[in-house]
């Protein structure tokens, strides 16, 4: 009887231990996040209004980034992305597949306890190609995210620049983004 109470106390004893290691190791991480992440997102992105983006059906892509901290919860932030927009078959003329190539820099601001919800603004330059145009345009960007462990999501405005013989109207889409985020 005293033998299986002895392995009863180890058992305990082991368990509890494992935990405290298992504990220890998720608060360290969690602590490496407050200085310096990166992420990674897959997007889709519905275009809206009328304009150059009435020409396309939808978009996806993906952006990787990183932040480093600048005060309290605020981050400074640069991303890299792509992106590709099918045409709309009935728009004409046919400005074929659009390439998106931002480069973006701007600020993080995270809320709540353990930085769940999170708002972002940046802005930037992008290659823009389809059969009509190329070339460089003005961009920016602006959301609300959140995120849980290693995972998050946001919805962003994103802006695309005009130039000279664009449609008129906005040149602008709604991004849904979820991917991976990883603190350093």
């Amino acid at each position: 009887m005293q033998h299986l109470m002895s392995a009863t106390r180890k058992m305990l004893l082991a368990t509890g231990l494992t935990l405290a290691i298992i504990a220890g190791l998720g608060i360290q991480p969690a602590h490496a996040q407050k200085l310096f992440f990166i992420f990674g997102h897959l997007a889709y992105e519905n275009p809206g209004g009328s304009g150059m983006m009435q020409n396309y059906k939808y978009g996806i892509g993906g952006d990787a980034g990183a932040g480093i901290k600048l005060f309290h919860k605020t981050y400074a932030t640069g991303t890299l992305g792509y992106s590709s927009f099918g045409q709309d078959k009935s728009a004409s003329p046919r400005p074929g597949r659009m390439s998106y190539v931002p480069v973006r820099f701007g600020l993080r601001q995270n809320f709540l306890p353990l930085n769940l919800l999170y708002l972002h603004a940046d802005v930037g330059s992008a290659s823009v190609k389809n059969d009509l145009t190329s070339g460089a345009r003005f961009t920016g960007s602006f959301g609300v995210g959140g995120k849980l462990g290693p995972i998050e999501a946001q919805i962003d405005y994103e802006l695309l620049g005009k130039k000279d013989g664009d449609p008129s109207g906005s040149n602008g889409w709604v991004a849904f983004k979820a991917g991976w985020r990883f603190g350093l």
